[in-house]
């Protein structure tokens, strides 16, 4: 590092402010500064406007220190006295200035009001405050990094742009468009909103069905569902927002989501003839497994029971292979082979992946999302299932953290209104399903075991309170 070489300009408005000049710059040439001062550069017999000058104009000045105090201030907005010639002589400079950080004001005083005392001339450069003491050494640091052109705050190396950037983004115009008009239905005629539901759903397929790509390498894969899930997020939020348009006009039923469910499956695998492969649509089921989720947790954030109930008990008109057995919801919690393949080709020190995404979008629903996955997996539990719902994100929940839908079960009158969640009609019946649930599995990848229902209520207690 080189040490820069400054001027100090000022005014001789007092003896106690020259000495405050003079003690500045005694310290500024102790921290390797070489400060040049009219008191000890300018003698006797030396021009003192051609000193003023040099100093102002020099390139081996690097910078000029303006201090601004009442007297500078007079002076220079008079141009009178020195202070005023130096002002005619900076005020040009200023002008081609192009680095703008030559001259950089210094205010050492202000008024009682608080005001500075920065000249006019200079009104518009930002400058360095050392007129409270208790700010002193703070502001000085700041004047001594800025003069060695050391910065506090470093503007990082310039990155690659993003590779998805050059990716093109999901169209959702259709969706948000439809959604924009059910928003404005909700408030001037609700009726339509019926009819507009359908219109979003027809919308949200065609926007769904361009999520699919063209083969890849199979090594490749992984790096383009991945990329795929990122481009979903737009689909995901438009759902989240129709979910609370039709709770909030109180007309969501089982019938709309499950047609929606049942619309949204085939995309899961080709729609036409060519090579693929089994996890090619990986990313489409991915987002209609999230859209479950989040269908789930909305219906139980404002408890619509009954809509849970018929969903969870719905059989699912599907074209898939299921040997005979009626299809349930289990079927949309889909594994993802090509997200377990990622993991081990990135070697990532992390249990699920898939859950690891899920998490990681869910934002502000976090908690609210992976307790819904674990009461998906109970509740489907009490059912016969063909496939099971296995709660991805469990090993997310924060110990000790309670689900409300099961704690508040100590209720009576919450008993009523959520035991055909557990597929049970009567008190003794649901506590005999909570004693007898069994085992509880685990992810591979984990020690720890999907929460048992138990840990969150005593089955003794089950409808003990009115």
């Amino acid at each position: 590092m080189t040490n820069p070489k400054i001027f100090i300009s000022y005014s001789w408005t007092t003896d106690d402010h020259e000495d405050w000049v003079l003690d500045l710059a005694k310290r500024l040439l102790e921290d390797g500064v070489d400060v040049t001062l009219d008191k000890w550069d300018l003698k006797e017999g030396h021009d003192k406007y051609a000193f003023m000058e040099q100093m102002v104009s020099s390139d081996e000045i690097d910078r000029v220190l303006i201090i601004c105090d009442s007297g500078y201030k007079i002076k220079a907005d008079n141009r009178s006295g020195g202070v005023g010639d130096e002002t005619q002589i900076i005020t040009p400079e200023l002008y081609t200035d192009i680095k703008q950080g030559k001259f950089i004001p210094i205010v050492s005083e202000r008024d009682s009001s608080g005001n500075d005392f920065v000249p006019a001339y200079i009104k518009n450069r930002i400058y360095i405050d050392l007129s409270n003491i208790d700010t002193f050494e703070d502001n000085y640091e700041q004047l001594l990094r800025t003069l060695h052109k050391v910065p506090k705050h470093k503007k990082p190396a310039l990155g690659k742009v993003p590779s998805y950037l050059s990716e093109q983004e999901i169209n959702h115009y259709k969706t948000q468009n439809v959604l924009k008009q059910m928003r404005s239905a909700l408030d001037k005629n609700p009726n339509r909103l019926r009819v507009m539901s359908i219109k979003f759903q027809e919308a949200f397929i065609e926007e769904l069905a361009s999520l699919h790509f063209e083969t890849v390498k199979p090594h490749e894969l992984d790096d383009k569902i991945v990329d795929s899930i990122e481009k979903s997020k737009p689909l995901k939020t438009d759902f989240i927002e129709y979910l609370q348009i039709l709770i909030e006009a109180d007309v969501i039923n089982s019938d709309t989501l499950k047609d929606f469910f049942e619309k949204s499956f085939p995309y899961t695998k080709t729609l036409k003839t060519g090579t693929t492969y089994e996890t090619q649509f990986d990313h489409v089921k991915f987002l209609i497994h999230e859209l479950i989720l989040y269908s789930f947790l909305f219906l139980n954030k404002y408890k619509y029971y009954n809509v849970m109930a018929d969903l969870l008990n719905a059989e699912y008109d599907l074209e898939v292979n299921n040997y005979g057995h009626e299809i349930d919801l289990s079927i949309f919690r889909f594994y993802l082979k090509s997200l377990d393949y990622r993991m081990q080709k990135l070697d990532l020190r992390t249990v699920c992946l898939h859950a690891d995404l899920l998490v990681e979008r869910a934002g502000k629903y976090k908690k609210e999302l992976i307790d819904i996955d674990i009461l998906l997996h109970y509740f489907i539990r009490s059912r016969t299932s063909l496939y099971g719902w296995f709660p991805v994100t469990y090993h997310h929940k924060e110990f000790e953290s309670r689900i409300s839908l099961i704690k508040n079960l100590k209720s009576e009158k919450h008993v009523d209104l959520t035991k055909s969640l557990f597929n049970k009609n009567s008190v003794e019946d649901l506590k005999d399903f909570f004693m007898n649930f069994g085992d509880m599995e685990k992810h591979t990848n984990s020690y720890k075991k999907i929460p048992h229902p138990r840990e969150y209520i005593n089955p003794d207690e089950i409808a003990t309170k009115s």
